[in-house]
């Protein structure tokens, strides 16, 4: 790994790297600000107007007892602490990524802070965190520490930034994931400068901010965003890669600038507060932070090559292998020997790959609150487990088991032996959420039994999937053994990561599909980590193509995990349920005992063609022809474009025509034809780079690829 360049005083650091060029200066003072963040091309900005105290810090650090710069309100952007922090050197390394820039600053008080920055090659993106190290003599009250900032936005151009500037917010909830909404900024009192006289002249205190509270990191907002420069046509993107709590904030900073601040958990918003003693070091959450050159659809494709840089490499992401899973539309957590056996029996005449028996298997009854223990149910299994998981690998298929392996019912006989340290506590009790109890895996305990169980299901029954949930969350922590509820939240996730790398290095073939009651922890903490992602328990299939057509902006395509799962006999039904996989993931679940043949042989058909073209899936991009869709849309679409082709799945809800400009979503081919089902029966032509369908009835889904 060889160092270019040396650890001499400076007063610019410049990258251009690939897609992006990135400036840093720094101040007189020593203060390092990033001063430019644009693709790779695009002139120097202009020095906006300043005054001589005005600094924008790399990392804004918020320290007990030492204040603001300024006046703030709630904001995050004039932390005392931040100007403490000096430049001292940096380097530029190179690794297996790419080029690596680290900053060095230090106060006079003896903290030492760490900025990284991870370029990808062929990416218009980075990675960021600070490290920060108290190697000073008393102890340092953290309140606030920024993954990434950047003071900078849309400051290219002519325009100010307030009258040309989008951001997208990302919506999230139960069964309605991924729910873009675009405000202009001044809709959501982003202008913060004197307009006609209001407000003071380069100045506010305003802010626009969402987050995640607890342990559900996406239960209402996913932790990402977008911010779009309409006049210079260029499209900023960004995430939080955590688990926990984190916080997203956009405010006016003066000197007519917008910025964006990415952390996670703070004091003000979560409670959250470290104290970080002589010798300790504190490193924030990673952040993505990116620049398009064009628009949403060029950002969304970025960001997809961003995310398949960063995580882990494994062997399931590149097969794309096809899940049958017994739940949804199916079982509903009520597995008997007998079901099963007639259900492996369909999903293997269909050509499924990996088959998974959801939950229930571990206990006679109601077995919400008797989790813990993960022993199979002889009630339900006469014959044994070993002897269904048997009967699923005699069928060519992968075995695969259901678990929540972060908690523990109420009525779990082993929770009850356990002592109160194994659990999230809070003012001397077991914190409970919906009849459980969760573990914390801060305790090695906890995690040797967690692991315990893993190794046992693998070596006892040959699993070799597991869909790992979690339907619970952990208010704000827990007291014991912490500095704050909030810091035992973030260890919580930062040990449970630790955990998943150690099942990877004694399984490497074991496949982990993400899944927190649905989409409730759809975040690159996880899926740095785990290939497969459950994007919703939405059980109604039109609904579900409302998800389906924007989830590739929250996951890659191929760990997009989509709900397959007919529940009527009727062929439209069947062929709309099997386009809201095809671009995904598809979970092959439904009522397949009452399935006719025609019904089955659309099922086999739907997934041998998505055989066919996972190979383009899992190296294509998202396109969203008609922008984000919104669940009061006629009609929706979305694409994965590869160099050579388009694959495009048009859903008509609550219509029986469509037209989608291709051309303008950057669609350039000029034939078309329905791939699925290979039958067609609809209308259609390209004209003038517009597709436009007629479908058989109104409520109908068809799969083209256009070349």
């Amino acid at each position: 790994m060889g160092k270019r360049r040396s650890k001499t005083m400076a007063k610019e650091i410049r990258i251009e790297e690939g897609k992006l060029k990135v400036i840093f200066e720094i101040r007189d003072n020593g203060v390092v600000e990033l001063k430019q963040f644009d693709p790779a091309g695009r002139a120097d900005v202009r020095e906006r107007k300043r005054e001589t105290e005005d600094f924008y810090p790399i990392t804004e650090v918020q320290m007990t007892g030492r204040g603001s710069r300024g006046m703030h309100a709630y904001k995050h952007n004039v932390s005392g602490g931040a100007t403490d922090f000096t430049y001292q050197s940096h380097e530029i390394l190179e690794n297996e990524k790419g080029k690596e820039l680290v900053i060095h600053t230090a106060t006079e008080y003896g903290v030492k802070a760490e900025y990284h920055m991870q370029f990808f090659t062929g990416v218009a993106a980075v990675q960021v965190w600070t490290v920060l190290k108290n190697e000073g003599t008393e102890a340092i009250g953290l309140e606030y520490v920024s993954s990434f900032i950047y003071q900078g936005l849309c400051q290219s151009g002519e325009k100010p930034y307030f009258e040309k500037t989008s951001v997208y917010t990302p919506h999230n909830s139960w069964d309605c994931e991924s729910q873009w909404r675009k405000n202009d900024c001044r809709e959501i009192n982003l202008s913060g400068m004197a307009i006609n006289g209001f407000n003071t002249p380069g100045f506010g205190m305003n802010r626009y901010c969402y987050g995640g509270h607890s342990s559900w990191s996406t239960c209402e907002y996913l932790p990402m965003g977008i911010c779009e420069d309409t006049e210079c046509k260029e499209t900023y993107f960004f995430q939080i890669e955590h688990s926990g709590q984190w916080l997203i904030e956009y405010g006016p900073s003066s000197g007519e600038r917008l910025y964006v601040a990415l952390s996670g958990a703070t004091e003000a918003e979560h409670g959250w507060w470290k104290n970080l003693k002589p010798g300790d070091t504190f490193t924030t959450v990673p952040a993505g932070f990116g620049v398009a050159d064009g628009g949403v659809n060029e950002a969304m494709a970025e960001l997809t090559g961003y995310r398949r840089k960063i995580r882990r490499p494994n062997e399931d992401d590149e097969k794309l292998n096809v899940v049958f899973n017994d739940y949804m539309n199916c079982l509903m957590g009520d597995p008997t020997e007998e079901k099963e056996k007639a259900i492996i029996d369909k999903a293997a005449e269909m050509g499924c790959e990996y088959y998974c028996l959801d939950c229930g298997w571990y206990d006679k009854g109601f077995w919400w609150d008797r989790v813990g223990e993960w022993k199979e149910s002889p009630e339900r299994f006469p014959n044994t487990l070993k002897a269904v998981c048997d009967y699923a690998k005699e069928k060519g298929m992968v075995m695969g088991l259901w678990l929540e392996i972060e908690v523990m019912g109420v009525a779990c006989e082993l929770a009850n032996k356990l002592p109160d340290d194994w659990f999230i506590c809070r003012h001397g009790k077991r914190h409970i959420d919906n009849k459980r109890y969760l573990l914390d895996f801060r305790n090695s305990e906890v995690r040797k039994y967690c692991m315990d169980v893993v190794d046992r299901l693998i070596e006892d029954y040959g699993v070799g999937y597991f869909k790992v949930d979690y339907n619970v969350t952990m208010g704000y922590g827990s007291d014991l053994h912490s500095d704050s509820c909030a810091d035992a939240i973030r260890e919580h996730y930062l040990y449970l990561y630790e955990w998943y790398q150690e099942i990877f290095r004694k399984h490497p073939d074991l496949v982990i599909e993400n899944c927190g009651s649905g989409g409730q922890r759809m975040d690159y903490g996880m899926l740095t980590l785990l290939s497969l992602q459950s994007t919703s328990d939405q059980t109604d299939y039109i609904y579900n193509s409302y998800i389906a057509s924007n989830v590739a902006s929250a996951v890659t395509p191929e760990q997009a995990g989509m709900w397959v799962y007919p529940y009527k006999d009727e062929r439209e039904h069947v062929i709309y349920n099997m386009v809201n996989g095809l671009l995904l993931r598809p979970y092959m679940s439904g009522m397949v005992w009452d399935m006719g043949e025609e019904s089955l042989k659309l099922m086999r058909e739907g997934i041998a063609l998505y055989k066919k073209i996972r190979n383009d899936i899992k190296v294509g991009v998202p396109v969203f022809p008609l922008g984000f869709t919104d669940t009061r849309d006629d009609v929706l679409a979305y694409a994965v474009k590869t160099e050579e082709k388009t694959y495009l799945a048009v859903f008509t809800p609550r219509a029986d025509r469509a037209e989608i400009l291709l051309a303008a979503a950057g669609i350039t081919g000029t034939e078309a034809k329905v791939i699925y089902p290979a039958s067609g029966d609809c209308e259609y032509a390209v004209t003038d780079g517009t597709l436009q369908v007629t479908m058989p009835q109104v409520t109908c889904a068809r799969l083209f690829e256009i070349c």
